[in-house]
């Protein structure tokens, strides 16, 4: 059976692609190298948030019947990040675990007596870096939640992404409950 004129190129094509990603390819062993990610103490990131989920869990609303998901608060905020164990649960893999802390500030239009929510976020950061450019992570911590009208308590829960340009510059991604961030981290 002839295997056609399209085959050829195609099976060459990829072979060169193949070919051209082999140094990614050995690149993301580093998940394997428990040292194979930046020296750091601590991690500064200011960033832009999205708050997707407007009240706290249920049962920390303190009865309010406000929209649990809507319009989004647009705001910014500052995330530390410090690290506390490298390697970390895991001792042969490329993962660290850290401490973060945060405040975040987002506007309020339709449910809240003020115009901005204040969030101030705590927990466990888990660190994950599959080659020297590229990572994820996850977060858990309880977090406080105001809107100058009474502090609750709520969850924080995100993952996340982060992507270096050095061993100093990173742009790093959250998506969690109850917001998105996007923002620039430097690993001073």
């Amino acid at each position: 059976m002839n295997p056609g004129p399209l085959r050829t190129p195609f099976r060459a094509l990829l072979l060169a692609l193949l070919l051209l990603a082999w140094p990614d390819v050995a690149q993301a062993q580093t998940i394997k190298d428990p040292n194979g990610h930046p020296d750091y103490v601590a991690e500064l990131e200011p960033h832009f948030t999205l708050a997707v989920f407007r009240n706290g869990l249920y049962g920390f609303d303190r009865g309010r019947k406000g929209k649990y998901f809507g319009t989004p608060g647009i705001g910014g905020g500052f995330r530390a990040s410090f690290e506390v164990a490298d390697p970390a649960f895991i001792a042969k893999l490329n993962n660290t675990v850290a401490i973060t802390v945060g405040i975040d500030v987002t506007h309020c239009d339709d449910w809240c007596a003020n115009p901005a929510v204040l969030y101030i976020p705590t927990g466990v950061q888990w660190n994950f870096f599959f080659s020297k450019e590229w990572g994820a992570f996850g977060e858990i911590g309880p977090m406080l939640r105001t809107d100058f009208d009474g502090v609750l308590p709520d969850l924080y829960v995100a993952a996340g992404g982060r992507y270096l340009f050095s061993d100093n510059v990173g742009l790093t991604l959250r998506i969690g409950f109850p917001f998105v961030t996007f923002g620039v981290s430097f690993f001073p």
